[in-house]
């Protein structure tokens, strides 16, 4: 447990600065805003380090801004300018990136993540997406996931992944290979340590991205 916690706050030491860090490094695994850079609402009103997330709120980071918050079992990264809607509606709990870019690590049980181009459905996955006009970046960082053009609903592709295996890029009914880009596995190491977790390819210290 220690040695998690270290390699928590080693990681986010990189990450932001050293106020936000003290900040996040004595409330490990709870949930809520962990820690922010510049500009970060929530529903639309400025949000501050420790407050709630909840299912039906809406988190929206400005220019050269960041988020990092724990849902139940889930954590986020919410890069600058990007906007994601963590969806209730009766019984389905969904998150929607509207825009931008957004790094998550999940627990057991079913999620779905959508975009304007896509929808992903996961389990006990890691996964980033960047949300660029009509088109979606999709890395299943490692898990598994069905994906589903919102265009082309029948070139739906359901596979595995262990670390970072097979990037998409999908737009309108494209679904095209896509190189691994803008997020690491120390981020993914980071957001699994705040829930005491590990992803499964740290199981070696040597890490490709």
């Amino acid at each position: 447990m220690a040695s998690i916690r270290r390699r928590t706050f080693m990681l986010l030491l990189a990450a932001f600065p050293l106020s936000r860090v003290w900040a996040m490094s004595g409330f490990l695994y709870r949930p809520g805003l962990r820690a922010i850079q510049g500009s970060v609402k929530i529903n639309g009103s400025p949000a501050t380090e420790g407050m709630p997330v909840s299912w039906g709120d809406t988190v929206e980071t400005g220019v050269k801004s960041s988020a990092v918050f724990v849902l139940g079992q889930d954590a986020f990264l919410l890069r600058e300018n990007s906007r994601v809607q963590l969806g209730l509606e009766a019984a389905s709990r969904f998150i929607r990136l509207q825009t931008g870019k957004l790094l998550s690590v999940f627990g057991p049980g079913e999620k779905t993540l959508e975009t304007q181009a896509v929808t992903l459905g996961i389990r006990g996955t890691g996964c980033y997406l960047e949300a660029e006009g009509a088109g979606t970046y999709v890395c299943l960082c490692y898990g598994h996931a069905i994906l589903t053009p919102k265009a082309a609903p029948e070139q739906m592709i359901e596979y595995k992944t262990m670390h970072h295996d097979k990037p998409y890029w999908v737009e309108g009914a494209q679904v095209r290979p896509g190189g691994v880009r803008n997020h690491t596995d120390a981020e993914l190491i980071m957001l699994e340590a705040l829930l005491g977790r590990k992803p499964p390819f740290s199981s070696s210290d040597q890490y490709r991205y």
